[in-house]
C-alpha cells in the first residue's frame, strides 16, 4: 500500500526503517567532522616519518574509505621490513565528542548493494581519515622484519605519518604480482611471498582455509542490479588478508603482554577428525561446496571477551580487531587504546569500558550483518528475475546438494553463484550431487525464490 501510495519505492530498504538505522548525521557530528584538522597530527614530531617508503593501498574498485596500506623496505642484509599501516582515526576523533558518540551509536558502516550507510561522515571516512593516494596521513603502523626464510625477526608498533603512492584495485595488484615489468612488482611480489609463508604457518597451526567466492552486487541509477562473483583466492586478496590477520594478532600480543584492557576474539578449533562421517555410504566430501558446508557446520561461533585466548579458526594465539577504524567502532576503540599507551604508558579505557563496547558491538554487528544479507538476497533475486525476463539468463541453474534428508527440503548451493537455496528432491539424490534446478517464481517481498528440480533440463551427476 505504501509503495502504491508513493511513500516508498518498490526497492526501498525497509530494513533500515524497521531497525531504526539513521542515514543522516546530527548537525553536531557534521560540524565536528568538518572541523577535523589532520595537519596538526601530521606535524607531530613524535610520529615516525614513513612517507619515503613505497606504500600502496589495495581495495575493491570504488572504495573510498581506505583504512589500511602496505609498504616494503629491504636492507642490504636481505632483511624485509613490512609496514602495515592503519589510518589513525582514533586521534582525529576525540573520545566522548559528538562524532564519537554517533560512531558508537551506529557501530559500523552498513554496506548495501544500493547504498552505503557510513559510521563516520565523509569528511572523515573518505577524506581526512582515508589513506588517499598522494596525501600525508597519520597512521598506527606495525613494522615487522622478516629474514630471507620469511620468518619474523622482530616487530614494533609506532605512531607514524605515511603517504600512499598508489591506490590499486585487487585486479591491478594481481597483475603487478604476476607481471615482472609492472612498476609495483618489486614491492608486491615479495609481499605476496611473505604472505604465503604466513598463511602456511597458520595452516600448520590449525587454521581453516574457507575460500567460498563472494558476490558483489551493485545497483545502477535506474534500479537495475548487476552481479559479479569474486573469488577470495586471488593472490592479492589472500595477501591483504594475511597481513591484516598478522596485524590484528600482533596488536593482540601487544595488549596481552602489557596487560592493556582489550576485546579479544577467540574460537575453539573444530574437531575435523570425523568430517564426512555423517554422509551416506559412498559419498565423498571432495574439495568443493560440500566440504565447505561440512566444515562450517562444525565451527563454533567466535567469542569475545577481555581475557586472551587462542583463535583456532585463524591459527593464532591471540586476536583483536583493530584494522578498520573508519568502518567498525570496536576497531576505533582498540586503536585508541594502543595509541594512548604508546604516548603515555597508560590505557585510555578500563576493562569494563572495553567489555561494554565489545558486548554491545557483538549484538549490533550481528543485526547489521542480517540487514546486509537480507538486502543482498533481495537484489540477487531481482537480478535473476529481471535476467530471466529479459532473456539474458536461463531459468535453469546447476546446484550442488549439501543436505537431503527425508521429509525436509534439501539444502543446495548454486554452482555459478555463492547462494544457498532450498528445493524438494527425491531421496535418491545424495549430498555432493550436482543437479539442475529451475527458478519457478520469485517473491521479492518475502525474499524468496522457489526452485524446483529439473532433471530433464541439465546434466546431472
Amino acid at each position: 500500500l505504501l509503495v502504491d501510495a508513493g511513500v516508498f519505492s518498490p526497492d526501498e530498504p525497509l530494513e533500515l526503517e524497521r531497525e531504526g538505522i539513521p542515514e543522516e548525521f546530527p548537525e553536531a557530528a557534521l560540524t565536528e567532522a568538518r572541523a577535523v584538522d589532520d595537519t596538526i597530527a601530521v606535524a607531530d614530531e613524535n610520529r615516525v616519518d614513513l612517507t619515503s617508503e613505497p606504500t600502496v593501498t589495495i581495495d575493491d574498485a570504488g572504495t573510498e574509505d581506505r583504512d589500511d596500506a602496505l609498504s616494503l623496505d629491504v636492507d642490504g642484509a636481505g632483511v624485509y621490513r613490512v609496514g602495515i599501516h592503519i589510518t589513525d582515526a582514533g586521534t582525529l576523533i576525540s573520545p566522548g565528542s559528538a562524532l564519537d558518540i554517533e560512531a558508537d551509536r551506529r557501530m559500523a558502516t552498513l554496506y548495501l548493494p544500493e547504498r552505503k550507510v557510513p559510521m563516520l561522515p565523509s569528511e572523515v571516512s573518505t577524506a581526512k581519515g582515508s589513506l588517499q593516494e598522494g596525501q600525508p596521513r597519520i597512521a598506527l603502523s606495525l613494522l615487522v622484519r622478516f629474514d630471507d626464510a620469511r620468518q619474523v625477526l622482530d616487530w614494533k608498533v609506532t605512531p607514524s605519518v605515511v603517504r600512499s603512492d598508489a591506490a590499486l584495485t585487487y585486479e591491478e595488484a594481481d597483475l603487478a604480482i604476476s607481471d615482472t615489468g609492472h612498476s609495483w612488482h618489486t614491492t608486491l611480489a615479495p609481499l605476496e611471498e611473505i604472505a604465503s609463508a604466513l598463511r602456511a604457518r597458520r595452516e600448520q597451526a590449525g587454521a581453516l582455509t574457507l575460500e567460498r567466492s563472494e558476490m558483489n552486487i551493485s545497483v545502477d541509477e535506474d534500479g537495475r542490479p548487476d552481479v559479479r562473483v569474486i573469488p577470495r583466492s586471488t593472490p592479492s586478496r589472500q595477501m591483504v588478508t594475511e597481513f591484516m590477520i598478522l596485524c590484528n594478532s600482533l596488536m593482540a600480543e601487544f595488549c596481552r603482554d602489557r596487560k592493556l584492557p582489550a576485546a579479544y576474539r577467540s574460537q575453539k578449533s573444530p574437531d575435523l577428525s570425523e568430517l564426512g562421517s555423517d554422509l551416506p555410504p559412498g559419498v565423498e566430501l571432495g574439495n568443493g561446496a560440500l566440504r565447505w558446508y561440512s566444515i562450517i557446520r562444525r565451527l563454533t561461533p567466535a567469542e569475545i571477551g577481555t581475557s586472551p585466548a587462542p583463535h583456532g579458526g585463524l591459527g593464532v594465539q591471540v586476536y583483536i580487531q583493530a584494522t578498520s577504524p573508519l568502518r567498525r567502532y570496536p576497531d576505533l576503540v582498540m586503536q585508541r587504546q594502543i595509541s594512548r599507551y604508546l604516548n603515555t604508558g597508560e590505557p585510555l579505557y578500563t576493562t569494563d569500558e572495553v567489555s561494554s563496547v565489545a558486548q554491545r558491538a557483538d549484538v549490533q554487528l550481528r543485526g547489521l550483518a542480517r540487514i546486509e544479507e537480507d538486502r543482498r538476497r533481495y537484489w540477487f533475486l531481482k537480478y535473476l528475475k529481471l535476467g530471466i525476463q529479459d532473456g539474458g539468463l536461463s531459468d535453469v541453474f546447476a546446484a550442488t546438494v549439501l543436505e537431503n534428508q527425508p521429509n525436509r527440503s534439501a539444502n543446495l548451493d548454486l554452482v555459478d553463484y555463492p547462494f544457498r537455496v532450498r528445493a524438494s528432491l527425491p531421496n535418491s539424490i545424495l549430498p555432493g550431487d550436482v543437479i539442475a534446478l529451475r527458478l519457478h517464481s520469485v517473491d521479492l517481498w518475502l525474499r524468496r525464490g522457489q526452485f524446483v528440480h529439473a532433471p530433464d533440463d541439465g546434466a546431472e551427476n
